[in-house]
């Protein structure tokens, strides 16, 4: 929404829906910007989407991509910056998604119990969010 409002282009994800704990990877940029943090140039993030930004909005540049998404964070000038995930979501909050998107027939029974038993596999890395996105506002 972000992007598309700054003047960007976005998407259905040409992969599909984006459901799960996601690792994104910092580019040197970001990893530049948040050098005084100490956190990690990888960090996992809850992910519930199937759109993609395909377009960044003029003078945007991304600061972190995944493996199945290519913009995953933008920053606008050093007063804008964009997430596809969600790191203020919890994994009840993700559950709920994933038992409502199969609800309405959205994802199938058998994707949502697969995304459902990798959820104890890895933790999102909320206290680094929270130092990053603070960081960012401040």
């Amino acid at each position: 929404i972000l992007s598309r409002a700054l003047g960007g282009k976005t998407g259905r994800a040409i992969s599909g829906w984006d459901i799960g704990v996601t690792a994104i990877h910092l580019s040197s940029s970001a990893s530049t910007l948040f050098s005084s943090l100490n956190i990690p140039t990888t960090l996992s993030v809850i992910e519930c989407h199937q759109d993609e930004v395909r377009e960044l909005p003029p003078e945007a540049e991304v600061i972190a991509w995944s493996e199945k998404t290519g913009v995953e964070m933008f920053r606008y000038g050093d007063h804008m910056m964009g997430i596809q995930g969600h790191p203020e979501y919890t994994k009840d909050i993700l559950l709920h998604l994933i038992d409502r998107l199969m609800q309405l027939s959205f994802i199938e029974d058998s994707y949502a119990d697969e995304l459902k038993a990798n959820l104890g596999k890895v933790e999102p890395d909320k206290d680094a969010w929270k130092k990053l996105c603070t960081s960012f506002l401040k």
